[in-house]
C-alpha cells in the first residue's frame, strides 16, 4: 500500500470532544467554612440514592447538592454487579464487598426481579444484624468474583480495633453495605433525619441509605436527598470524605450511569478517576470500598479486586455536569440500538454473501458482465469498510439527534463512502488486491489512532465497548481488537503481494511488531488475549509469505512465543504501582494471591454463554458454507484467486489463526472470529471479482496473468 492512503486516513482522523459550556445559575445555598485542607481524615461518610443520575443534579431540585459542585471530584459511575442490571439490594452488597456481588433471590422471585431490601434486627450488645445476610453470603460464594460481603466493615474493624473500627448505617439498604463479614453493624439508625452529630462522628464509617424514587414521587425523594445531604455536610468532621453517590440502577429502568461526587481534602474539583477504568471521568461502584480504606490508611485486602478512586484536573472541561448528561446519553442510545445493530449486521452479511454466491454461480451475461463484476467489486470493498464506519462514525455526535437512527445510519454511510472513496483513489487500485487491500490498512490505521488518542471512538460506539457494561474503558475491546487484528494481516498481505521472498519477510514483521506493540502495551491496547493470538497469527502469514510451509509443530512455536510476548508485557505491567496497572498487571498479580483460576472460569463461561445467546454465533455457519461455495464451486473460485493473488491465501489462513485462538482465549468467545468474518469473507469476495474482471469474468477460460497479480502467479492454469 502507498503511503497515501496512510496520509490521507490520518487526515481525516479528526476526534473532537465539545462538552456543553452553559451552566444553570445556583441559588445562594448556606454551606459551612471549607473543610480544613490537609487536615488527618477522620471519617467517609456515602450518601446513596438508587438511581441517582447526573440529569437529576439541578440548581432548582438539588439546591445544596449543585452548590457543592465546585468544591468536589465529580465522575461518571457504573454501577454493573455480578447482574446485567443492578437492583437497590445489589448495589448497596457490592457496595461493601470492593468487587462485582448480588443480592440472593428469595424462594418466591426470579433471577431477573429485584428484590427488596432486606429489613434489620437488634441484637443485645446495641448493633443490629442484616436479615437474609447468611443467603446473601452463600449466594456470592455461587459466583466466580471472589466477592467477600461485608469485607469493608469487616476490614475496618480488623484493622482498627474495637474503639474505632465501627461502623454506622441509617436508612434502606445501607446495613448491607456498612455489615461486617456476619452481617453486624455497630450503630443503626431507621432514619438518617434522627441523626445527630455525636452519631455522625461516632465511627470512620457511616453509610446512608435514601429510598428508591418512583416516576411519581421523584422530585420529593430528590429534595429529601438533598436536605439529608445539607444536614449530614454540616454535621461532618473536619478532614472527613464525603461521597454522594448513585448506588445502583432502578427496578424498572434500563441500566444507566449513575452521580459519584466526592469532596474532602483531595477531592477538591475535577475529575474522578480509578485505576479500574484508567479514563476519567468514569469510576465503578466497587472502587467505593477500595476508596474508603485508602482514605482511612486502611491497606486494601486481596479480595477487592478494584482500585481507590482519585481526582484529576478536568483540564478542557468547562462544565462537567453538562458534559457528564451527553456521556450518559450517548451511553444509553448505545445500550439501546446495539441489539439490533448486531441482527442487522448478521443479516447483511447473509445478504452479500447471498449475493455473491447467484453472480458466482452463474456468471453475468457477456454485455453485462463488466458492470455486474465492477458494482459487485465496489459493494464488497464498502462492505469489508462497514466495520472501521462504525467507529469513525463517533466523531459526530449522531446520539444528540432528535432522531439518532437515521443520524447514526448517515454519519456510518459518509465514513463508509469516504473509505471507499479511498480504496479506489490511487494506484494501487490496479492491483487485484489493491482496493481491498487499502481498505484494510485504512481501517488498521483508524483503529491505531484510536487507541492512540485514548479510543475516543469505540467508547459507547456500536462495536466498542458500553461504559454502562463496565466491561472496558481504555484500550482495544475483544471486537475492535477482531476488526484491528484482521485488518492488519490482510493490509499486510496486500502490501507484500508481488514482492520478493526478503522484502515480506521483513514488511510482515514490521507490521507485526506494530500491531502487537499497539495491542499489548498497558497504556495503548492494553489487550491480553488479543497478544496471543497476533503473534501466531502474523507468524502464520510470515511463514507463507515468505514461500515456506507451515506445520503444526511451527503453530505451536507461535503460540509458545505469544505466551512468551504477552508474559513479559504483563510482569513489567505488574511492576507497576498498583493503582497504575491494567489488567494485566493485575491477572499477574492473581496469579502470585491464587485468584487466576476463578478469572480463566469466568472467562470460560462468559465463551460458552455466547454461544447460545449471541446473534454473532449465526455468523459462523454462514461464513463456512460460502466458503465452502468458493472452494469447491464453480470451477474453485477461491483456489484459482489463490493461484493468480498468493497473499490473500496466506492472509486468509493467518486471520483464520487469529479467529480460532481469539475465540479460545478471550471471553468474547464466536464473537471474535465472527467480527473478522465481516472484513475478512468482504476483501476475499472482492478479490475475487476483481480476478475475474482482469480474466474476462471466466476463471475457466483464460489463464492470462491478472495485471500486477505478482510473484507466483504468472503462467497459473487455472483449475477446471
Amino acid at each position: 500500500m502507498r503511503a497515501s492512503v496512510f496520509a490521507l486516513v490520518g487526515a481525516a482522523m479528526l476526534v473532537v470532544l465539545v462538552p456543553a459550556s452553559s451552566s444553570a445559575q445556583a441559588p445562594t445555598v448556606a454551606r459551612p467554612a471549607g473543610q480544613a485542607a490537609g487536615a488527618l481524615p477522620a471519617s467517609v461518610v456515602i450518601v446513596g440514592m438508587p438511581g441517582l443520575r447526573w440529569s437529576d443534579v439541578t440548581p432548582d431540585t438539588t439546591p445544596y447538592l449543585w452548590q457543592m459542585l465546585d468544591e468536589s471530584a465529580l465522575g461518571q459511575m457504573s454501577t454493573r454487579s455480578a447482574r446485567s442490571h443492578t437492583c437497590p439490594a445489589d448495589g448497596w452488597v457490592q457496595l461493601g464487598t470492593g468487587n462485582r456481588a448480588r443480592y440472593p433471590v428469595s424462594d418466591e422471585q426470579v433471577d431477573d426481579q429485584c428484590q427488596p431490601v432486606p429489613a434489620m434486627s437488634a441484637g443485645d450488645d446495641g448493633s443490629t444484624h442484616v436479615d437474609r445476610w447468611d443467603a446473601v453470603v452463600a449466594d456470592n460464594d455461587l459466583l466466580t468474583f471472589n466477592a467477600v460481603p461485608g469485607l469493608l466493615g469487616q476490614t475496618l474493624g480488623d484493622t482498627l480495633g474495637v474503639d474505632r473500627g465501627c461502623t454506622a448505617a441509617s436508612g434502606p439498604g445501607s446495613g448491607l453495605a456498612a455489615a461486617d463479614a456476619d452481617g453486624w453493624v455497630d450503630h443503626w439508625t431507621p432514619e438518617p433525619i434522627a441523626l445527630t452529630p455525636n452519631a455522625v462522628r461516632e465511627c470512620p464509617l457511616l453509610v446512608l441509605g435514601v429510598d428508591e424514587p418512583s416516576a411519581e414521587r421523584r422530585l420529593g425523594e430528590l429534595a429529601a436527598l438533598d436536605e439529608l445531604v445539607g444536614n449530614i455536610d454540616r454535621m461532618r468532621p473536619q478532614g472527613s470524605l464525603m461521597m454522594v453517590l448513585g448506588v445502583s440502577d432502578l427496578a424498572d429502568e434500563r441500566p444507566q450511569l449513575h452521580v459519584a461526587l466526592a469532596e474532602g481534602p483531595g477531592y477538591s474539583g475535577g475529575l474522578l478517576l480509578s485505576g479500574s477504568t484508567r479514563r476519567a471521568p468514569f469510576v465503578q461502584l466497587s472502587d467505593v470500598a477500595p476508596t474508603v480504606l485508602d482514605y482511612l490508611g486502611v491497606a486494601i485486602p486481596d479480595e477487592m479486586s478494584y482500585q481507590p478512586m482519585r481526582s484529576v484536573p478536568a483540564n478542557g472541561v468547562d462544565d462537567r455536569v453538562g458534559w457528564f448528561r451527553e456521556l450518559s446519553q450517548q451511553a444509553d442510545v448505545q445500550g439501546k440500538l446495539t441489539p439490533p445493530f448486531f441482527g442487522l449486521l448478521v443479516l447483511l452479511q447473509a445478504v452479500l454473501y447471498l449475493g455473491a454466491f447467484l453472480i458466482l454461480r452463474r456468471h453475468p451475461r457477456e454485455r453485462t458482465r463488466s458492470r455486474v463484476l465492477s458494482f459487485t467489486h465496489v459493494v464488497a470493498v464498502a462492505a469489508a469498510a462497514g466495520p472501521a464506519a462504525t467507529y469513525l462514525a463517533n466523531i459526530l455526535p449522531w446520539w444528540l439527534a432528535g432522531k439518532p437512527v437515521p443520524a447514526l445510519l448517515a454519519a456510518i454511510s459518509l465514513a463508509g463512502a469516504v473509505l471507499t472513496a479511498i480504496a479506489f483513489a490511487g494506484p494501487w487500485r490496479r492491483h487485484p488486491f489493491g482496493p481491498a487491500g487499502a481498505v484494510t490498512a485504512a481501517t488498521a490505521i483508524v483503529l491505531l489512532i484510536d487507541v492512540a488518542a485514548g479510543a475516543p471512538l469505540q467508547l459507547a460506539s456500536l462495536a466498542g465497548y458500553s461504559p454502562i457494561v463496565a466491561g472496558r474503558f481504555v484500550g482495544f475491546g475483544n471486537l475492535a481488537f477482531a476488526i484491528f487484528g484482521t485488518a492488519a494481516l490482510l493490509g499486510a498481505a496486500a502490501g507484500v503481494s508481488g514482492r520478493s521472498p526478503r522484502t515480506s519477510g521483513i514488511v510482515v514483521a514490521v507490521v507485526g511488531v506494530v500491531a502487537v506493540v499497539v495491542d499489548g502495551a498497558p497504556s495503548l491496547g492494553s489487550d491480553f488475549g488479543g497478544v496471543l493470538a497476533l503473534v501466531p497469527a502474523f507468524g502464520t502469514l510470515g511463514i507463507l509469505a515468505t514461500g515456506r510451509r507451515m506445520s503444526w509443530t511451527r503453530l505451536a512455536a507461535l503460540f509458545g512465543a505469544g505466551v512468551m510476548v504477552v508474559s513479559v508485557i504483563a510482569f513489567l505491567d505488574y511492576l507497576r504501582p498498583a493503582a497504575n496497572r491494567s489488567h494485566l498487571g493485575r491477572f499477574v498479580g492473581s496469579l502470585i494471591s491464587g485468584d487466576a483460576a476463578a478469572i480463566v472460569q469466568r472467562k470460560l463461561e462468559a465463551n460458552l454463554s455466547l454461544l447460545t445467546t449471541s446473534v454473532l454465533t449465526l455468523m459462523v455457519p454462514l461464513v463456512l458454507v460460502f466458503l465452502a461455495f468458493l472452494v469447491r464451486r464453480p470451477s474453485g473460485l477461491l483456489p484459482w484467486t489463490f493461484v493468480r493473488v498468493p497473499t490473500l491465501r496466506s492472509g486468509l489462513l493467518a486471520v483464520l489463526v487469529l479467529g480460532v485462538v481469539g475465540a479460545l482465549v478471550n471471553d468474547s468467545g464466536v464473537a471474535i472470529p465472527a467480527m473478522a468474518a465481516t472484513v475478512a469473507i468482504p476483501v476475499a469476495v472482492a478479490v475475487v471479482v476483481r480476478c475475474m474482471q482482469l480474466d474476462d469474468g471466466d476463471p475457466t477460460v483464460s489463464s492470462a496473468e491478472p495485471a500486477g497479480a505478482g510473484r507466483g502467479a504468472a503462467g497459473s492454469a487455472p483449475p477446471g
